[in-house]
């Protein structure tokens, strides 16, 4: 087992090196409902050929002497709506429990506020990512007001409706505090995650997104859903799910 000293995050920002494919082997392997290989080996050639759409690819590793990760981040800048989108987030089985993922993720989120600065002058509006409902960790962010799960229905790309519930799209304020946001920012937002950090072309003919939209229709504004209202207590030291 690598010791802690030996371990540095490193930036994944070739796709013909093997650490590109290690670390996508991991998130794979980790995480399993992930995006096609090819398209995430392709966003890294993009950034390295500096022809990015929208914001840019992030993928951070933290390796071992040998340059093998034992723990992989990747993100995407979402230009259109100044959010940080975390995509995936995995650490190997042997090296879970030293808070490794915390710190590669803290590392994800400053390299997309960097972005954003250069981009527009500012910091990010909001981290956005996707958890499974059940999450510990995202329970632990919401008992101590970092986070706020979307008061929606959520599926990521490859869901069919018959797995409303399973996850959940939840925002952590970095410079856009406001608790509540307007119907019509959320379904950008939820444009800009189709579109740009999951490649989906034609986001207004999925069946999924076209729902999330529907139950947007009518409202007055979006603000934290209501099952996570209530939640205190939870551990603080739980990490994010890989």
């Amino acid at each position: 087992m690598a010791g802690e000293s030996e371990l540095r995050t490193v930036t994944v920002d070739d796709e013909r090196l093997p650490l590109a494919t290690l670390a996508i082997e991991l998130i794979t392997h980790s995480i399993g409902d992930v995006q096609p290989v090819e398209d995430l080996l392709t966003e890294i050639e993009e950034r390295r050929h500096n022809m990015p759409s929208g914001g840019n690819y992030h993928m951070l590793a933290m390796v071992d002497e040998s340059n093998h990760p034992v723990a992989a981040a990747a993100g995407v800048y979402l230009q259109g709506v100044n959010a940080g989108f975390i995509t995936y987030l995995a650490v190997r089985q042997d090296q879970r429990g030293r808070e490794l993922g915390r710190t590669l993720r803290t590392d994800l989120v400053n390299a997309m506020r960097a972005e954003a600065r250069e981009r527009t002058g500012s910091d990010l509006d909001w981290v956005v990512g996707e958890v499974r409902r059940e999450s510990p960790w995202l329970r632990t962010l919401v008992s101590v007001g970092e986070a706020i799960p979307f008061d929606m229905p959520y599926f990521h790309p490859w869901q069919s409706r018959r797995t409303e519930g399973k996850y959940v799209l939840y925002r952590e304020p970095v410079a856009d505090t406001r608790p509540e946001l307007p119907p019509d920012e959320v379904a950008r937002l939820l444009y800009n995650i189709y579109r740009r950090a999951y490649r989906i072309r034609f986001p207004l003919q999925s069946d999924t997104f076209g729902y999330m939209l529907k139950k947007l229709e009518g409202r007055a504004s979006v603000g934290v859903h209501p099952d996570f209202v209530t939640i205190d207590g939870a551990d603080p030291d739980a990490g994010p799910e890989s």
